[in-house]
């Protein structure tokens, strides 16, 4: 059995009830906190599907689409960059879980 990357798992991920490209994001992130007060960039070292980025600038870039809702980044945040909104459960948005 071939081991599968990051970015092939991630490939993976489904959202219930909506195609990735109609995803309404649960989370918002002001980058511009992170590129201007943030001294540590913290959230581009802990977020397991690296939704964090750095650029050569240094610059932290967001992108959503391959969120898996872990909320690591919600508490590894102290800047307040990162507000976090859970999916509505009776709408049946959000990641599908496999196990849980």
């Amino acid at each position: 059995m071939k081991l599968l990357s990051l970015q092939e798992r991630l490939g993976l991920v489904s959202y219930r009830n909506q195609a990735k490209s109609e995803i309404k994001p649960h989370i918002t992130v002001e980058t511009d906190i992170c590129n201007s007060t943030c001294p540590h960039k913290c959230t581009t070292y802990v977020c397991p599907a690296n939704c964090y980025t750095m650029d050569d600038q240094g610059k932290v870039h967001f992108q959503v689409e391959d969120c898996i809702e872990c909320g690591t980044c919600m508490y590894a945040c102290d800047q307040g960059a990162v507000s976090w909104e859970f999916p509505d459960p009776e709408i049946g948005r959000g990641v599908t879980w496999n196990y849980g």
